[in-house]
């Protein structure tokens, strides 16, 4: 084998040596660009979830888009799995938060409906009230050591007959109830129910309007 033989094979090894050099380094290269790559994925969702939990926590609009993440200069496949490990963590308490959220905005919405029934149920309760035929109205009140002699205008002599029980009306409200305890000839007399009053105190005056009570 002479000189140039030697030479040309000496040359074609170190080229091949270069090339698998050359090879690996790219191989490598990508390696480390794929790690970029999911770690920027990683961290901008590990941002969003850490926003998006805020969010919620202080009844905040929806957020908005996550600020671009510049790309780590290096990172292992440890740190990597430690973001993941961390994003699903993240991730529950993201399902948790929202599952209370919409919990409490169901449990508003009943209240909001129970709150409308009973004003709704009070306000057909006024509207009745209003809209009853007057019976009769108190046409003199006196009061003598807690006894009450209560005469009465009646209006529709054929519904206020002995015992008729009676609501007082004012405004839109009852005050409290007669019961019709005596007629003669010239007037009609109704004795006050004490337990009918919601303050306790039998309050009667005149001009007092008398219906039939409501149901």
């Amino acid at each position: 084998m002479n000189i140039t033989q030697i030479l040309l094979g000496s040359t074609a090894a170190m080229l091949l040596v270069a090339l698998i050099l050359s090879y690996s380094a790219m191989k490598g290269g990508e390696a480390e660009d794929g790690r970029k790559h999911t770690a920027v994925e990683l961290m901008q969702e590990n941002a969003r979830l850490q926003a998006e939990i805020d969010r919620l926590r202080r009844g905040l609009p929806v957020a908005g888009s996550v600020n671009e993440i510049d790309p780590p200069e290096s990172m292992s496949q440890s740190k990597l799995k430690e973001i993941e490990e961390q994003n699903a963590l993240l991730r529950e308490q993201l399902a948790e938060a929202d599952k209370k959220r919409k919990q409490a905005e169901a449990e508003t919405l009943a209240m909001n409906e129970r709150q409308s029934g009973k004003l709704n149920k009070e306000q057909r309760r006024a509207r009745l009230i209003s809209q009853a035929m007057l019976m009769a109205q108190v046409k003199e009140v006196a009061e003598q050591e807690g006894i009450y002699v209560i005469v009465l205008d009646v209006k529709v002599p054929q519904a206020v007959r002995m015992n008729t029980e009676l609501a007082v009306r004012r405004g839109t409200g009852i005050v409290g109830r007669l019961t019709v305890s005596n007629i003669d000839q010239e007037n009609v007399f109704a004795d006050p129910l004490p337990g009918t009053f919601p303050s306790g105190k039998i309050d009667v005056k005149v001009g007092d309007e008398l219906i039939i009570p409501p149901l």
